[in-house]
């Protein structure tokens, strides 16, 4: 088949359509919990998740969800950006996706 046959078929979906993955933040992308803007400012950064969700970031859309209160949402993202994470957005509840990467998921980093 010549490669201009190919023009006039669609692509499969699945070839195409970036996987969504939603990371949670407390134990996950932090070794901490965090309930008040100090601490979520001075949360330790889990190295290993974040070198592996910027890798994602590269061919995925990533999701940054916790469940903190509305009010650390400034906080938090102060602490993405200072610790290099790299997301397409963010949601302060859980959501629907195709890998939910969490301390309490059945994802590790190794299988992702």
């Amino acid at each position: 088949m010549k490669w201009e046959e190919y023009l006039d078929k669609p692509i499969p979906y699945e070839i195409v359509r970036p996987k969504v993955y939603s990371v949670d933040i407390d134990g996950t992308l932090t070794t901490d919990s965090c309930w008040t803007d100090d601490e979520v400012l001075n949360a330790t950064p889990n190295q290993e998740v974040i070198d592996k969700v910027n890798e994602l970031f590269q061919h995925n859309f990533i999701v940054v969800h916790t469940a903190r209160r509305h009010e650390l949402y400034q906080s938090t993202i102060k602490w993405l950006e200072k610790n290099g994470v790299r997301y397409h957005s963010t949601r302060f509840e859980k959501m629907p996706c195709d890998v939910i990467f969490d301390l309490d998921a059945v994802n590790r980093v190794e299988d992702l």
